[in-house]
């Protein structure tokens, strides 16, 4: 038995080969893992240079490949599993990478309507097997109508940014979402068509209300069906723009645009202070997670949420 292993009371040890195998991981990968200290070998025979790990160390490296899945960093997970940690800072965490994800899960899925749109696009054409399409020759207003529902976060930033480069920093600034309560069922029962004035109608109805009440605002569309607000406001300020907004919903004729049902809406959001543009981004993505937590309310909620009070 090479030397180190006298003192081991886990199961039977082997080499890093056998280990790799039974894992289904490479023995390179546990070698980088070695190295950098996240997963160390049980022992080392001095002899030979061998790594050898015991059965027990699969729990860990279990743990090691499922962070690695939720995409967390190899130094994410070293401080994750590097020993006992507040179970607050550890669900922190977790929600944080959750909020990155849904942040990059939005825009997959306002590709993904872009693409939609540019099927039917072309269908309308009147594509078949036996005709050509070039995409030059598309309508510049249908190809304006894809390109201006395409989401653009980073000129939402650059205006956010520009907000606060201009205004005093003692004061608190505020970010909320305006989400279309199932919306989904707008396109389903009424059409694409219906449902894209559905969209410009609360976009003016949000836009309206927002600049009538702050002289210093933004306001983008996210993705879809939901649009997102950057202000220099309190929480009061904030919350009865809110409310004002989906008031004025719930109040507008939505059978003009081809839907003759009542449209609700959610409103989530935060108010914090913020320094500079990695606040101003942080603040945005967190706040996926507060206009989530609004909807479990229902149609017409309201969610606004203060931090770093």
């Amino acid at each position: 038995m090479p030397a180190g292993f006298s003192a081991l009371k886990e199961g039977s040890p082997v080499r890093i080969g056998e280990f790799a195998e039974r894992n289904g991981v490479s023995a390179k990968m546990l070698r980088h893992y070695d190295e950098i200290g996240l997963l160390k070998p049980a022992a080392i025979d001095p002899a030979t240079g061998y790594r050898f790990y015991t059965p027990e160390q699969s729990h860990v490296l279990n743990w090691i490949l499922i962070l690695k899945s939720l995409d967390f960093s190899l130094g994410e997970i070293r401080e994750l599993l590097g020993g006992p940690l507040e179970a607050r800072d550890i669900i922190r965490r977790l929600v944080r990478k959750r909020i990155e994800i849904s942040s990059a899960l939005n825009v997959q899925i306002q590709k993904k309507i872009a693409i939609d749109r540019l099927i039917a696009l072309i269908e309308k054409e009147g594509f078949d097997v036996n005709k050509t399409i070039d995409l030059k020759q598309i309508g510049m207003a249908d190809v304006h109508d894809i390109k201006k529902n395409m989401p653009n976060m980073e000129m939402f930033l650059d205006a956010a940014c520009g907000i606060v480069a201009e205004c005093p920093d003692e004061k608190p600034y505020a970010v909320f979402r305006f989400d279309i309560s199932h919306f989904k069922r707008v396109n389903d029962d009424y059409g694409f068509d219906a449902g894209d004035r559905v969209i410009v109608a609360c976009y003016r109805i949000v836009e309206t209300n927002v600049s009538e009440r702050f002289p210093h605002a933004a306001v983008g569309r996210a993705h879809g069906d939901e649009f997102i607000v950057f202000v220099q406001a309190d929480k009061p300020a904030v919350q009865e723009a809110a409310r004002a907004i989906v008031d004025d919903v719930k109040r507008f004729d939505f059978s003009a645009a081809g839907c003759p049902r009542p449209v609700g809406c959610c409103i989530g959001g935060l108010v914090s202070f913020v320094r500079d543009r990695t606040d101003v981004r942080n603040m945005i993505e967190a706040s996926i997670e507060v206009i989530e937590r609004a909807k479990r309310d229902g149609p017409n909620s309201v969610l606004i949420e203060v931090v770093g009070a």
